[in-house]
């Protein structure tokens, strides 16, 4: 009985480390691997160019699809202001002639620079998720 009840802690204690040690390691993997964003993105204090964001983002099919999305969006997001302020100037250079003409283009070229927010708004978005699922299988698939 006595071995019994011995075996049984040491078991225990045994079980109790190795969860210990687990825990650590994921911890020590969770710190080195993943991604973070604060307004650029980073893994393990190390600030990342665009082209090897990209390349890390094929670990994961889902994040890659995020990812895709984001650089799309941004794209149209950062094209549109360009549109929308060329719009505005030439609509307040309209307007000093005629005014109903001017005024429209002004407000379709604030129109515009509102979608163009929109976009890059979404872009962020995509970029969060398509980090989220990076995170996600490099913690998974323990790369």
């Amino acid at each position: 009985m006595m071995r019994s009840l011995m075996f049984l802690f040491f078991l225990v204690i045994a079980a109790d480390s190795d969860a210990q040690l687990n825990i650590d390691s994921l911890r020590m993997q969770y710190n080195q691997k993943t991604l973070r964003f604060n307004n650029r993105i980073t893994i393990n204090g190390s600030l990342l160019g665009p082209q090897t964001v990209k390349n890390l983002m094929l670990i994961s099919p889902e994040a890659t699809a995020y990812y895709k999305q984001y650089l799309k969006n941004k794209r149209v997001g950062n094209v549109l202001p360009i549109f929308g302020t060329a719009a505005v100037i030439t609509g307040i250079i309209v307007a000093q002639k005629n005014r109903t003409p001017g005024y429209i283009t002004v407000i379709s070229g604030n129109t515009i620079n509102l979608i163009g927010s929109l976009f890059r708004r979404k872009a962020g978005s995509y970029l969060q998720d398509a980090i989220w699922s990076y995170n996600r299988d490099v913690l998974y698939l323990r790369l």
